[in-house]
């Protein structure tokens, strides 16, 4: 019988625990566009650069979490790392201020002295739903 009853007490307390928080913000993340960009000239072997962006907030809800990039061989993809309240309190910002941001860049080695390095800033999607980038050439200085 206290078996039973000690049972029924563990299927009371496991069955009334939730792992989930009612008070947890719910929000999502969303890449913007890069508005403007300022890059070297020229790069040099195994040294860093520091890489310029301004972008606008959409809205109030929009936090910055930090510069999204991803590097395949010469290639950096780069935007801004948003997360986005999902909040029914939020408002479009009709005149976003510009914001910046910066990121460091450093240079790794590369096999074709002839090859840039290329950057590719986010610039939003088109009418189809495609992501847009303005892509820039550095050339890799060789010593």
């Amino acid at each position: 019988m206290k078996k039973i009853a000690l049972l029924l007490l563990a299927m009371i307390f496991v069955s009334s625990c939730s792992l989930e928080e009612d008070n947890a913000p719910s929000f999502y993340y969303e890449v913007l566009p890069v508005e403007s960009f300022r890059v070297p000239e020229s790069v040099n072997i195994g040294q860093d650069y520091e890489i310029f962006m301004t972008y606008k907030n959409p809205s109030n809800c929009h936090v910055y979490e930090g510069c999204y990039y991803k590097t395949e061989g010469y290639t950096t993809t780069v935007g801004i790392q948003t997360y986005v309240l999902d909040n029914p309190d939020c408002q479009i910002l009709e005149n976003p201020e510009l914001l910046e941001s910066s990121f460091t860049f450093k240079v790794e080695s590369v096999q074709n002295a002839a090859q840039p390095y290329v950057f590719k800033f986010y610039k939003g999607k088109d009418t189809n739903g495609n992501d847009l980038f303005e892509e820039v050439s550095v050339p890799v200085n060789y010593y």
